[in-house]
Formats: structure tokens, C-alpha cells, sequence
């Protein structure tokens, strides 16, 4: 931005922080201009750009007449930076367009809310809207190594840090453009009479259709076609990363009002009963969307997103963020009642985002199958110790836990012998540390964590480590007040 003549120029840059405690990446749709140079002038964000693989197209950026900056993931600390780099994207309408969802695109609002819930680091990859779906799920055996050539999910699926990942504009294509809003209340129509040429006979009750208002049909891709076209890339080259999606929607002719889609929970329902059932694990499934005044109707990934990433500053990765209220000015759209929530709760197994007591907040991390490898249980049979393990804050703690040894592991592989038993002293260092902070439950640290050297090949380091990881609610707190000379106690969760 720039003041007085161009002589005064504003940076909308704040501070970076060292190391985020969880980095989120979003997929999406930015229509209208692109500010590449003040990109260009961002030194810091263009360095980690450019270890991550991506110089080529990073030098090429100067060179381009045109830059679009497609499939080409960029570190943002702020919403400032993005409305710095992609200054219409809130206003400039996009190609698709829908009744519900208007045709404005959502990462823009799915970025604001992320940065206003606490989120520190997002890297966001814009997705050209002409490619449509296919611009967000690249093909399944593509090579990671080739960053010149990476689009879509594989561009975040390089970013080593990244925990966590949002498709907001993908949720919003494949909303049907037809499906119809709660419909208005209707007037009778007045009885025919002449009327004078001056008097005003609209009441502003009754609806009009124009020509230009017409939606185009389209059909949407099945939901859980793309789901599972998701999981399995994830699965595939990065099996600790997990995804927040929003189901889609019908038209409910017994409600009189869009619901949740019932084809896709039947089809949850027998992919849970599949032997690729395990995949599952990797995707948070959330449910309604929001509607405030200022948007038609929006994803709740963004606000989702920025409330985990900063509990896990504040609180520690692994714990849930349920019942955390969501700073929007949205309101949950369909609404759900407690019994509609509790049902889609317990099956197949979907986060419901409600308002309780005027505040927005999801009211579980519910997953549709328990957070374990495949081999780990039978699809489709869950017992009631299996059940509390369908939890979506000990996938993101399994997933932390393998980027970390992973750093561990690389940080040592050239400063130590094979039979050297520091990697040990410093896996127990790290696991009790844990224990510590609550991350893993057990009266001693035997019981929390196992640590021993694996039985292979001479000359590899190979340990097998064994973990409790801590429940939803893993502390909990009583205090005792004594209010005219009376002991009372209270209870809460830590």
C-alpha cells in the first residue's frame, strides 16, 4: 500500500516466529489481481520457498510478464499478507456459482477466520479455478522429487512441517448449484383491481426470478469419490498429516431445508466396513457450515484449523480442542439439534459445529474409525475400548510424534556409530518430556512409554517405541472452596 505519492510505502508484514507449533496449509481459489511483486519483496518467505524445492519457480516469478502464482505453495503469518499479495479475492466473483454458496470463492474468509482463531503459520496454494476438481487432487503415483511439475495436494504434500491441511473451495464445488435455501414465507397473492399508474403494488414479500439469477446446473463429483482419492494420496507419501473437510449437502423435503447429504452417510458407513477402512483415520469430517450477514455461506475449516493450531501452542498438540468457542461471526447453517448432533456424532462419526449459550464451538474431534494402522483392529468392529480412540487430536499427536523422530533421526545420522547409545538416552529424554506435560497417560513413565532396541541387521539403529497416548480429557482437576464455612468442590477439566 502506498501513501502520499508512492514517497511512504506500507509493508503489512508482522514478526515471524521461529518454529510454529503446527503449521496448517489451504488449498483454494484467489480470483482477481495478483500482486506478485510484494511477494518479491518478501526475503524471508521466498528462502523457505526456495529450500522446499521450489527455487526454479521462485527465480521465474521475476522473469514471468504474467505471474499467477498457481500451485505454488507461499508461507503467510497474517491476513494482511494476503490481501497484500491477492487484494480482490474477497470481492471478484469466481466460474462456479451456486445458490447456497453464492459465487464468491471461500479461502479468503476460510484465511481470515484461521488468523482470528490464533493460527501463526498458513501456506496457501492457489488453485486455478478452470481446472476445477482435478486442479485440487493431482494423480496418485505423482512424483514428489519433481517440484517443478507438482500441483494441487502434492504441492503441500513437500512441506515436511505441515500437520494439517483445508480444501475449503473444493467443499464449495461440490455443494450442487441447485440445491434450494429455506424458502421464504409467501403472500397470497391480492385480488386483480385497477390500480393508478403512481401506486407502489410491490411489498417486497414476493420473489422475483430474472434471467441473469438462473443457476446452471452442474453435478458435483461423488463425495466419497474424492474423499477417498484424498486419503489415499495422503496415505501414500504422507501418512501423519491430517484433513479437515465439511460433507456435503441435499435438500430435505420432510425438513423443508438443506440437511446433511444421507447417500454420503450411508456411504461412510460401508466405507467403514472396508479393509481400506484405516484411511478414514487421516480425515476430520465436519458438520454444518456457517452464515452470517456478511457471507452466503461458508466453510468452518478455516476457524477450525486456527483454533487447533493455537491450542497446540498454548495447550500441547495432543489435546482436544471440543467445546473451545470459534471466533465468528457465523452462525451453523443447517442448524442441528442436540439429537441430530449426538446421532452424526456417535455414527458415522463427524464433528457437529453448534451455538451454545451465543458462542460457536465444535462440540467433539469425532473421527469414523479409530486413530490405529490397519492392522491394529477389524474394520467395521469397534469395541468400547476402540471407540475412545476415534479421537482427532491423538491422530494429529501420532502425527507430531513421527515428525519429530523423523528430525531426530536425521539430525543424528551423521554424528554417531550404530552401537552409540545416545539415540536411546535421547528417545526417553523426549518421550519423558511428554509424559510430563500430560501427552501420555500412566501412573509411572513405564506405563506411558516403551523404548527398546529392535532386533535387526548390524550396523542399523532401529528401536520399537510403544506409547499411551492421553484421552480427550487427561487431567482433571478438583478444587475445594470454602464458602460461608462450608467445603464445597468443584470439578473441571484441565
Amino acid at each position: 500500500m502506498e501513501f502520499l505519492g508512492a514517497r511512504i510505502k506500507l509493508n503489512p508484514r508482522p514478526a515471524s516466529r521461529a518454529a510454529p507449533a503446527l503449521e496448517v496449509a489451504m488449498l483454494g481459489h484467489c480470483p482477481g489481481r495478483v500482486r506478485v511483486q510484494r511477494l518479491l519483496a518478501w526475503h524471508d518467505a521466498l528462502r523457505e520457498m526456495r529450500l522446499l524445492g521450489f527455487a526454479r519457480r521462485v527465480e521465474a516469478l521475476s522473469h514471468e510478464a504474467d505471474p499467477d502464482l498457481y500451485h505454488l505453495p507461499r508461507p503467510l503469518r497474517s491476513l494482511a499478507e494476503f490481501e497484500d499479495i491477492f487484494p480482490d479475492a474477497r470481492t471478484s466473483g469466481s466460474q462456479y456459482r451456486s445458490r447456497l454458496a453464492g459465487d464468491q470463492a471461500w479461502l479468503p474468509q476460510a484465511v481470515e477466520d484461521f488468523f482470528a482463531n490464533g493460527g501463526e503459520k498458513l501456506w496457501l496454494v492457489r488453485v486455478p479455478e478452470a481446472e476445477g476438481m482435478r486442479g485440487f487432487l493431482p494423480e496418485i503415483r505423482t512424483p514428489l522429487y519433481d517440484t517443478e511439475n507438482l500441483s494441487g495436494l502434492a504441492t503441500v504434500l513437500v512441506l515436511n512441517d505441515v500437520g494439517l491441511i483445508a480444501l475449503p473451495d473444493l467443499e464449495r464445488i461440490m455443494i450442487a448449484a441447485q440445491i434450494p435455501d429455506i424458502p421464504r414465507k409467501r403472500l397470497a397473492n391480492p385480488t386483480p383491481a385497477f390500480l393508478p399508474c403512481s401506486e407502489a403494488f410491490d411489498d417486497g414479500y414476493r420473489e422475483r426470478s430474472y434471467s441473469e439469477e438462473m443457476i446452471t446446473p452442474g453435478t458435483p463429483a461423488p463425495f466419497i469419490t474424492v474423499l477417498q482419492e484424498i486419503l489415499t494420496l495422503l496415505n501414500r507419501h504422507r501418512p501423519d498429516l491430517q484433513c479437515l473437510f465439511s460433507l456435503p449437502m441435499e435438500y430435505s423435503e420432510v425438513l423443508d431445508s438443506p440437511a446433511i447429504d444421507r447417500e454420503v452417510l450411508a456411504q461412510l458407513e460401508t466405507a467403514r466396513r472396508h479393509n481400506s477402512a484405516s484411511l478414514l483415520r487421516q480425515v476430520q469430517l465436519l458438520f454444518p457450515y456457517l452464515r452470517s450477514p456478511r457471507y452466503a455461506l461458508r466453510s468452518t475449516v478455516g476457524a477450525v484449523a486456527g483454533v487447533i493450531a493455537s491450542s497446540a501452542r498454548r495447550r500441547g498438540i495432543w489435546r482436544s480442542v471440543a467445546g473451545i468457542p470459534l471466533v465468528t461471526d457465523g452462525r451453523p447453517y443447517p442448524p442441528l439439534s442436540m439429537t441430530q448432533g449426538i446421532a452424526l456424532r456417535e455414527n458415522p462419526g463427524i464433528g457437529v459445529v453448534q451455538r451454545r449459550t451465543r458462542q460457536v464451538l465444535l462440540d467433539d474431534e469425532r473421527l469414523a474409525v479409530p486413530a490405529l494402522q490397519r492392522n491394529d483392529y477389524r474394520p467395521g468392529v469397534y469395541g468400547e475400548r476402540l471407540d475412545d480412540l476415534r479421537a482427532g487430536e491423538i491422530v494429529r499427536f501420532i502425527g507430531f510424534l513421527v515428525r519429530q523422530l523423523k528430525v531426530l533421526g536425521e539430525s543424528l545420522i551423521f554424528n554417531i556409530g550404530f552401537d552409540d547409545p545416545r539415540p536411546r538416552l535421547l528417545l526417553e529424554k523426549f518421550f519423558m518430556g511428554l509424559y510430563r506435560q500430560g501427552a501420555l497417560r500412566g501412573s509411572l513413565p513405564e506405563d506411558a512409554f516403551s523404548i527398546r532396541r529392535a532386533a535387526v541387521q548390524e550396523a542399523v539403529i532401529a528401536y520399537n517405541i510403544e506409547i499411551a497416548p492421553a484421552y480427550p480429557i487427561d487431567r482433571i482437576v478438583l478444587t475445594f472452596v470454602n464458602r460461608n464455612g462450608q467445603w464445597l468442590s468443584e470439578l473441571r477439566n484441565a
